[in-house]
């Protein structure tokens, strides 16, 4: 059997700790707001540590690695179950010192439900803006097995589902403007690169691309039975991820018409796509408010020891925020690193731009979504 604690001392102050979460997690249902304190090299940074501080505090997920000797620690066990994310905030005290960095205290309430989230409008508008309001647009193939003819309804369904949360949607016009060009017809078989394509050429942060089918399940005094099955996924257009996947929602209703029975069981099916989706998508994002991004950095101009140089850089932690770092690979002077950072990408950019390794110069040039471009210069 695996060790977990080093001494009794070690039990008793872990067990106090677990009383201390018991307690906060019943202050937690009751709504009660708890403080989180976050330092920056910008407001927006500190704002953001602090967020994760009073989800720390909130949740309990303060346990430290030193009482814990085995891989997968107890405080990622925490997070993984939690789901906890700041649903309100305000700032209660904000200074800047003389190095320019930031330090900031909010007064913020937390929540672990992530049914609460669905539900709660303004909670889910505050996690989308603290992932920076994603657009997303939809691409969808239809096939109606009952009027035999082009529809998408799904897509349709699937549009006003995502507006109605409050996510940025791209209008369908501009995407079927694309309609026969290079890549469209790739992306709606399901070619998640030549859909990431499509979504940059429309200035989109995520698509959904899925396929649906409507077909008759058969007449029964003399009404139609409307069948309807779905799948999709959702993919990050800057570095390919993908976000959430349903395999399969499936639609029934009956009715006299037979089309409109297959319109109401697609829209029946694409609305339960839509709900698991969006689920999957805040279980995403409120474990990254309350951990860390994976950021995708690019550094062109590097050569075997820059792209050493550079990967020993972000392991040491130099940059705040940084947790680890991971060098992926070096093809024809362009070197690519994995970075998980404790903040937004806009962050680890400015970190990167105030910061470098002794013996090698290098500048940010460019930034999207999660990944930073950067190159070595003389």
């Amino acid at each position: 059997m695996e060790k977990y604690f080093r001494s009794p001392s070690d039990n008793i102050r872990w067990l106090t700790r677990l009383f201390i979460f018991m307690s906060l997690g019943s202050a937690l249902l009751l709504g009660e707001s708890v403080e989180g304190v976050g330092y920056g090299l910008t407001k927006d940074a500190a704002i953001e540590q602090a967020k994760r501080d009073a989800v720390e505090v909130g949740l309990g997920a303060y346990i430290s690695s030193e009482t814990v000797v085995t891989a997968t620690t107890l405080t990622d066990n925490i997070y993984s179950k939690a789901q906890g994310f700041v649903k309100t905030f305000k700032v209660v005290n904000e200074s800047q010192g003389p190095d320019g960095n930031w330090e900031v205290t909010i007064s913020a309430e937390v929540t672990a439900i992530l049914d609460e989230v669905m539900q709660d409008e303004a909670a889910l508008q505050t996690l989308l803006n603290s992932m920076n309001r994603p657009r997303v647009i939809f691409l969808v193939r239809e096939e109606n097995l009952i009027d035999n003819t082009p529809t998408d309804f799904a897509e349709t369904k699937l549009l006003s589902q995502f507006y109605d949360k409050g996510f940025d949607v791209i209008d369908r016009q501009l995407v079927q403007a694309l309609k026969g060009k290079p890549d469209y017809e790739d992306a709606l078989a399901g070619n998640v690169s030549a859909a990431a394509k499509v979504a940059g050429q429309l200035g989109a942060d995520i698509i959904v691309i899925g396929t649906a089918k409507i077909s008759s399940g058969g007449k029964f005094y003399n009404m139609t039975s409307g069948q309807a099955d779905i799948n999709g996924k959702i993919v990050r257009v800057d570095t390919g991820d993908i976000l959430a996947v349903v395999p399969n929602a499936h639609g029934k209703k009956p009715h006299i018409s037979p089309s409109t029975a297959g319109v109401n069981a697609m829209n029946e099916a694409a609305g339960k796509l839509g709900t698991e989706i969006i689920r999957q998508l805040i279980e995403k994002w409120s474990t990254q408010q309350s951990n860390f991004i994976k950021a995708f950095i690019v550094l062109k101009n590097a050569d075997f020891m820059s792209y050493t140089m550079f990967e020993s850089f972000l392991k040491a932690q130099t940059v705040s925020g940084v947790r680890n770092a991971y060098a992926k690979s070096l093809n024809d002077g362009v070197a690519e690193y994995e970075v998980e950072f404790e903040g937004k990408s806009m962050d680890l950019a400015m970190g990167l731009s105030k910061t470098s390794p002794d013996g090698l110069n290098f500048k940010v040039t460019g930034i999207t979504g999660n990944r930073i471009t950067a190159e070595v210069v003389p």
